[in-house]
């Protein structure tokens, strides 16, 4: 289906996996600051997508009866990753414990990544004025751009 939402919801999720992949990579190099700033850049990026998700994807896919993921669990996928992003991101030492953690943490975030990513199909069963509208506030999110760390 060509459709400018799930056009935008791929392109989002396309560059939040390839960040997340460069910030696991980085860890795994033991470059905690070069990870940082990728953190940083997620932080900005994800925001808005996020709060499209919690607020508007999720509650539609669970009109529609989706019983894959509930909505509860993927908020809370969200709140895992949030934290790894969270430490991650703050300006003081880590210990290995918590490095340990974020890796964790990012790990679960490209797997939510993947299969959220599945969620797709769901979408088209929208219709054109239903995915216009839910196009419409992803749009408004990335103007308001409020950072995934201030939601």
């Amino acid at each position: 289906m060509d459709s400018p939402l799930i056009s935008e919801f791929l392109k989002d999720h396309q560059l939040f996996s390839r960040l997340l992949l460069e910030i696991s990579k980085l860890l795994e190099q033991g470059k905690i600051e070069d990870a940082r700033k990728r953190a940083r850049e997620l932080d900005i990026l994800a925001g808005p997508h996020i709060a499209y998700e919690e607020s508007e994807l999720y509650p539609r896919l669970a009109e529609l009866g989706e019983e894959m993921a509930t909505e509860a669990a993927l908020v809370d996928q969200h709140h895992e990753a949030l934290d790894a992003v969270k430490l991650l991101a703050g300006r003081r030492l880590l210990s290995e414990s918590e490095v340990d953690a974020i890796k964790t943490g990012i790990q679960d975030a490209i797997s939510h990544a993947e299969h959220c990513g599945t969620l797709i199909s769901l979408l088209t069963q929208l219709d054109d004025d239903q995915q216009n509208e839910s196009l419409a506030i992803l749009k408004r999110l990335r103007v308001e751009g409020k950072k995934w760390t201030e939601l």
